[in-house]
C-alpha cells in the first residue's frame, strides 16, 4: 500500500510503481505478448493508381495470414539444384509433396507462439497448410488493429477494386515477430495491371487468320499435331481479383478458333474461392491460349478474389500458393502459368524470400511456374529502371514478348520481334543465379544496350525475362469479343501450352515432369527461336532485343519440334507414378 511509503520518497514510489507494472505484464508474458516490435515499417509511397479512401470499418472481416518461419531452406535450395540442373545425375528425382513439408516445416515452439497468440485474442487459429507453415484466422478489422498494433485504411484502385491495409506497418510480441515472415493482408498492395483491347476493339483492323489464334500459335511454335497423350498431365493458370471464368465464352472460343484441331481436353476443373461471376478478359485470356496451344492436356482454372461478399478478405496471391501447398502429387497440374504482377519492391523483401521459398517448394515437387514478365517495358521511375515482380524471382519462369515479323505465323529469323510493352531487367533483391551468367555478360556487352550507371540498374542481379512469346493480336471472349488484346498475359499461357506438351511427351514416356525449368532453358538456348530485331521500350530508354539472351526477349520463343528432342534426352528422373522420395527431417 502507499502507506508504506513517505510521501517524500520518490525513489520508493518509483519502485512501487514498477513492481506493479511487472505483476501487470507477467499474464500478458505468459499469452506471448511481450514486445511490440516493428515487423513491417509503413508504406512510403503508394503505388500508381492507389489511394486511400478513408478509414476501415470496424467490423469487416479480413482473414489474417501468418507465414510461419519455415526450416530445411538451404537443403530445399541445393535439392532443388540437383533435381532441375540437366547435368545432375538427380535430374528429375523430385521430391513428394509430404517430404517437401518434412524438409520445411516450421519450428513447434513458433508455431505454438503464433496459436497462442491468436488464441489470447479469441481467435480460433487455423493451419492452412499441411505442416502448419502458413496459420489464419478470421477477424474483425477492430481486434486486428489491437493485435498487429496498427490502423487499417480502405485503399481504393482506379479499376474500382478496393482493398483494406494497415499502411501504417504493424507489430507483434517479441516471440511471434520472432516465430513469422510476415503477416497478410497488411502492408502490401496487389498488382491490377490489365492486358490490353483498346487498340483491336478501336480499330478492329485484324481479320480472319491474322490474329494470334491456335493455328498460328502451333505452326509459329512447330507444334504441329502434337496433342496430350500421358494420363497424369495437367496444366493450370490462376487468377486473381475477381477475374472471373466462364464456360461459355471458352466454348465460344473454341468454337470459332479450333475447328478440325483439339483444343483443351473438356471444360477446365475449377479450384479456388472465385471460379465464377463475370468472366475477366484477362483470366479468359489464359485459360483460351493455354487450352489452344495444348490440345488434349486436361486443364484447371484456379481463382482467387482477395474480396468478396461470401469470404473475408485476404491476399489472393498467398491463398494461391497455400492451396498449391495442400494439393496432393497426384492431383496438382504440372505447370502454372500466372499473369499476376507489379513492382518487385511492393513485397517487404523478407515477405519476398518466403515467396521464393514457396516458388522452390513448387519446383522441387517437379512444378514449372511461369509467370508474365510485366506489360511497362523496362518500368521507368524517376529516370531509372525499376524491376517487376514476381517475375524477378530467380526461382520462376518470366516470359517476355514478342510481335509478328514479316514472315509470321511462318517460323524462320524474320517471324518475330521484340514488342515495346514486355517488361525485363534486373532485380535489385535477388543475386544473378549462376546458369544465366554467361548469357547475361555477353548482351552487357553489346552496343545499344543502356548504362547502368544512368539508368540504375543491378548488372549483379537476376536478370529477366528467361524467354518470350508472342504478346499481342489476341481475340479473347470475354462475355463478348475482346480482339486485338496484347500484353505478356497473352506470352505466358502461350508457353505455358507448349512446355504442357513438352511435359506430356516425358510423361507418356515413364519420365519425370520438367519441374523448374530455368538450368534447362540456358543449357539449351539453342532449342529456342532466337529474336535479334526489337525492344521493350519506356520513356526513360530501351532494352533492345540482340543475339542470344536479351533483357527484351529472355533467350527467345519456344521451339517445340527442338525442345523435343531435348528434353526426352534429358535424365529420366523419377516418374509421377513411383514412390515418392522422403526429405531429410530438420529438428
Amino acid at each position: 500500500s502507499t502507506s508504506e511509503c513517505p510521501s517524500h520518497c520518490g525513489a520508493c514510489f518509483a519502485a512501487m510503481a514498477l513492481r506493479l507494472l511487472a505483476l501487470a505484464l507477467v499474464p500478458a508474458l505468459a499469452r506471448g505478448t511481450a514486445g511490440p516490435v516493428t515487423v513491417e515499417p509503413p508504406v512510403e509511397i503508394l503505388p500508381d493508381a492507389w489511394q486511400v479512401a478513408g478509414p476501415s470499418e470496424r467490423g469487416h472481416l479480413l482473414e489474417l495470414t501468418f507465414a510461419v518461419r519455415q526450416r530445411g531452406l538451404e537443403e530445399l535450395t541445393q535439392t532443388l539444384l540437383k533435381v532441375s540442373s540437366p547435368s545432375s545425375p538427380d535430374y528429375g528425382k523430385h521430391l513428394s509433396n509430404e517430404g517437401v513439408h518434412l524438409l520445411t516445416a516450421p519450428d513447434p515452439a513458433h508455431l505454438e507462439a503464433v496459436e497462442a497468440f491468436l488464441r489470447a485474442h479469441g481467435l480460433e487459429p487455423r493451419r492452412a497448410s499441411p505442416n502448419g507453415d502458413f496459420v489464419v484466422a478470421t477477424v474483425p478489422v477492430e481486434v486486428a488493429e489491437a493485435m498487429l498494433s496498427t490502423t487499417y485504411s480502405k485503399v481504393s484502385h482506379s479499376s474500382g477494386v478496393e482493398v483494406h491495409r494497415a499502411l501504417g506497418g504493424y507489430r507483434l510480441p517479441t516471440d511471434v515477430a520472432a516465430a513469422v515472415d510476415f503477416v497478410a493482408p497488411t502492408t502490401h498492395l496487389p498488382g491490377l495491371s490489365r492486358p490490353s483491347a483498346a487498340l483491336g476493339k478501336a480499330n478492329n483492323v485484324l481479320v480472319g487468320d491474322n490474329y494470334n489464334s491456335p493455328k498460328n500459335l502451333r505452326t509459329l511454335y512447330q507444334v504441329g499435331s502434337a496433342e496430350g497423350k500421358a494420363a497424369n498431365n495437367k496444366q493450370a493458370v490462376t487468377a486473381f481479383l475477381n477475374q472471373g471464368y466462364a464456360a461459355a465464352s471458352l466454348q465460344k472460343f473454341w468454337n470459332k478458333f479450333c475447328d478440325g484441331i483439339k483444343c483443351g481436353k473438356d471444360l477446365p476443373k475449377l479450384v479456388g474461392d472465385s471460379t465464377g461471376g463475370s468472366p475477366g478478359v484477362e483470366s479468359m485470356l489464359d485459360i483460351e491460349t493455354i487450352t489452344g496451344i495444348a490440345g488434349n492436356v486436361e486443364s484447371e482454372f484456379w481463382g482467387f478474389s482477395g474480396v468478396s461478399p461470401d469470404n473475408p478478405e485476404n491476399e489472393p496471391f498467398l491463398k494461391w500458393l497455400q492451396q498449391l501447398s495442400s494439393t496432393s502429387d497426384a492431383d496438382v497440374p504440372k505447370i502454372f502459368s500466372t499473369s499476376y504482377g507489379e513492382d518487385e519492391s511492393s513485397w517487404h523483401q523478407a515477405a519476398a524470400e518466403r515467396l521464393n521459398a514457396e516458388f522452390q517448394k513448387a519446383g522441387v515437387r517437379g512444378i514449372s511456374l511461369l509467370f508474365a514478365s510485366g506489360d511497362n517495358g523496362p518500368n521507368c521511375h524517376g529516370g531509372k529502371f525499376r524491376p517487376n515482380g514476381p517475375a524477378s524471382s530467380p526461382w520462376v519462369t518470366a516470359v517476355g514478348g514478342t510481335a509478328p515479323g514479316s514472315s509470321w505465323p511462318n517460323p524462320g529469323a524474320d517471324a518475330e520481334k521484340g514488342i515495346g510493352l514486355g517488361s525485363g531487367g534486373f532485380s535489385n533483391y535477388w543475386p544473378m543465379p549462376d546458369w544465366q551468367k554467361d548469357a547475361v555478360a555477353k548482351y552487357l556487352t553489346q552496343r545499344g544496350v543502356p548504362s547502368a550507371s544512368d539508368r540504375g540498374f543491378n548488372t549483379s542481379g537476376r536478370a529477366f525475362p528467361d524467354i518470350s512469346a508472342q504478346a499481342t493480336d489476341f481475340y479473347v471472349y470475354a462475355g463478348f469479343p475482346e480482339p486485338g488484346v496484347a500484353g505478356t498475359s497473352c506470352a505466358s499461357p502461350t508457353a505455358a501450352g507448349v512446355f504442357a506438351l513438352l511435359n506430356d511427351l516425358r510423361l507418356e514416356a515413364g519420365q519425370s515432369p520438367l519441374g523448374f525449368l530455368n538450368p534447362m532453358i540456358y543449357r539449351h538456348a539453342e532449342a529456342f527461336n532466337d529474336i535479334t530485331t526489337g525492344a521493350s521500350r519506356s520513356s526513360c530508354g530501351e532494352w533492345p532485343a540482340k543475339t542470344g539472351w536479351d533483357a527484351a526477349t529472355g533467350v527467345g520463343t519456344p521451339n517445340y519440334a527442338s525442345l523435343a528432342k531435348v528434353v526426352v534426352a534429358l535424365p529420366t528422373g523419377r516418374a509421377s507414378a513411383a514412390p515418392p522420395v522422403e526429405a531429410t527431417i530438420v529438428v
